[in-house]
């Protein structure tokens, strides 16, 4: 068969090989990076292929050191790939090899500089009976149908066992280079791996459809962790962040609410964070809940504005507080003509409508003087720090 004009044609052609070299059915492992449809968006497709890149050199890194010289790995269609050792393996010892595989992708990459990037693994046996190209297709559909109990297991180990564990990255006055926030970000103490990023957890809360009991577990360890703050952190804003699933829930901004109140927090120091897209999925119920939210107290910020569809409509009736810029358009503000238009535009829009701009992603001197020319008030990035465990925020404080 021809197998030219199939995106999948070199990962047949080497499963192909390893049937006729080894007449054996061959184990193989699949890769599917969720998310690269909101990072070619923000970030250009350049940087988003740059990312596939990365991923596909630590794949062959992993699948070299793992299953030895030989083992290949190719790339499917769209944001998959293929890893096939050079030997036959069980299903057993390649499921096996996940928690290791999710180390490998777990450092933050180029695109994803804030550990987000999420992945979906699963693994399928290619038989010598089917067309492999077929068996492939039937294959790839598992990582768009992650196993929900598997992944609900996994998410009440984490929880009950207390391995999530929140990061705090500073949020800086552009003006003044004072720290006046932070944003909390969720992580992943794992028991064998070690510390991941939030992706494969939230991955498989999204699949199990536990997201809301993980915003919620995360919202508790950050409340109980900035209560006991020192007096030098009183006065920073905290930025938490929630999902649609959340703003789903009718019960959530009286939960929030419960759980302030309980902690002994300041609402007026929170700051609830949601996407556009979240904000989009049902704003008649985004609308309630952040209404509520915003009568406690708490601020509301839109995240990663610029990506999504950018309703001007929903800004306008939202009850919003801050736009927080994609690091995507910061990346490239001091040498892009395009997005320093876009940045400007953002902060025209946000000051006509007395909202505050924070920007993300900021990394070189260029672009936090680029910002302030353009009149952003806050400001986040590995330039000055990047997500630290509460006890080294006093010490960034000095």
């Amino acid at each position: 068969m021809n197998h030219s004009a199939d995106p999948n044609a070199a990962g047949i052609r080497h499963l192909d090989a390893l049937h006729a070299r080894h007449d054996a059915d061959i184990g193989v492992i699949l890769v599917q990076i969720d998310q690269l449809a909101r990072i070619n968006h923000s970030a250009g497709t350049e940087t988003g292929d740059a990312l596939l890149e990365e991923v596909g050199r630590r794949l062959a890194t992993f699948a070299r050191n793992e299953f030895g010289p030989g083992s290949s790995v190719d790339r499917l269609e769209g944001p998959r790939f293929l890893i096939a050792p050079a030997a036959p393996q069980s299903l057993a010892a390649l499921q096996a090899q996940e928690r290791a595989l999710h180390v490998a992708l777990a450092e933050p990459m180029v695109g994803d500089p804030n550990g987000r990037l999420a992945i979906r693994i699963a693994t399928a046996l290619i038989t010598r009976d089917e067309p492999v190209g077929d068996q492939l297709r039937t294959a790839t559909d598992q990582l768009a149908r992650p196993a929900s109990a598997r992944d609900g297991a996994m998410v009440k180990a984490a929880l009950s066992r207390g391995e999530v564990a929140i990061f705090y990255q500073p949020q800086y006055d552009v003006a003044t280079g004072a720290m006046v926030g932070v944003e909390a970000l969720l992580r992943w103490r794992h028991p064998e791996l070690g510390l991941l990023g939030a992706g494969p957890l939230v991955t498989a809360a999204r699949a199990a459809r536990m997201e809301r009991e993980l915003t919620e577990h995360a919202h508790r360890v950050a409340l109980a962790e900035v209560a006991a703050w020192p007096r030098a952190l009183a006065k920073l804003r905290v930025s938490l962040n929630i999902t649609a699933a959340d703003l789903g829930d009718p019960d959530f901004a009286d939960r929030l609410a419960a759980m302030v109140k309980a902690a002994k927090v300041d609402p007026d120091r929170l700051t609830l964070e949601l996407t556009e897209q979240a904000m989009l999925s049902d704003p008649a119920s985004a609308a309630q809940q952040l209404a509520q939210i915003r009568a406690l107290g708490c601020a509301i910020a839109i995240d990663d504005f610029g990506t999504g569809y950018s309703s001007l409509s929903l800004l306008a009736r939202l009850p919003i507080d801050y736009l927080k810029i994609d690091s995507g358009f910061t990346r490239t503000i001091d040498g892009s003509d395009r997005d320093r238009i876009v940045v400007r535009a953002i902060v025209d829009l946000a000051r006509a409508l007395g909202l505050l701009v924070v920007a993300e992603g900021i990394e070189q001197e260029s672009q936090l003087a680029r910002l302030k020319d353009l009149g952003v008030a806050t400001w986040q990035g590995f330039l000055k720090s990047g997500p630290v465990p509460g006890e080294e925020l006093p010490g960034l404080m000095e």
